[in-house]
């Protein structure tokens, strides 16, 4: 009996450790700069997507990420899936600096964050950041463990780069949507930071 209560107090105490870890929440030092896009997320990047303006369709509730956003990027736009693991951080950050001029819940399934095209049909929260003249986007995406997607902004509020916006409880994913006219930096299979890894830089060319 002493055997089982030995081993007992051994799960007890790793299941307290693994839940401390998880959860923590570390500062960090902010990537300064201007034209840039940060990481919204920490883990590793699972694709990269463009989609035109004739596509807008994909936007469509229960197909795509929100009902109408595709009006905020009529020139089209990079959607940067990130995977988060259980062993990555899950606080979510503002990948750039604005004003929340959107932000939505939509209904949906569960199935594992690492799946193709589960952040077509899983549950999910999408914020849109207005910067200047662009729209940037951020989706919380749920996966099969993870059925909680916290976040802490709304509408009007005013966000900094880098700042907390939410976290999502377990392994998932974050999507960055990001506008046309901006650069991807970054590639499939790279590890990002939130709040520290350039995903993306404005094109000032034109």
């Amino acid at each position: 009996m002493g055997k089982y209560k030995k081993f007992f107090a051994i799960a007890v105490c790793s299941l307290l450790l693994f839940t401390v870890y998880f959860y923590r929440d570390p500062d960090r030092d902010i990537t300064k700069g201007n034209n840039i896009i940060l990481s919204p997320a920490d883990g590793t990047v699972e694709y990269i997507k463009f989609y035109k303006n004739g596509e807008a369709e994909v936007f469509k509730d229960g197909n795509y990420y929100v009902l109408n956003v595709s009006k905020y990027f009529p020139n089209g736009c990079y959607v940067i899936g990130i995977f988060m693991s259980p062993l990555d951080v899950h606080v979510n950050r503002a990948p750039i600096s604005g004003k929340v001029v959107y932000t939505k819940h939509i209904d949906g399934s569960f199935y594992p964050a690492f799946l193709k095209d589960v952040e077509k049909i899983n549950e999910r929260n999408v914020v849109i950041i207005k910067n200047g003249s662009d729209y940037i986007g951020v989706a919380q995406i749920a996966g099969f463990v993870a059925r909680r997607c916290v976040l802490n902004i709304k509408e009007g509020d005013y966000v900094e780069m880098g700042e907390r916006i939410g976290k999502i409880k377990l392994g998932s994913q974050t999507a960055v949507i990001i506008p046309s006219n901006y650069n991807i930096t970054i590639k499939v299979g790279e590890k990002v930071y939130a709040g520290q890894t350039i995903v993306a830089v404005k094109n000032t060319a034109n």
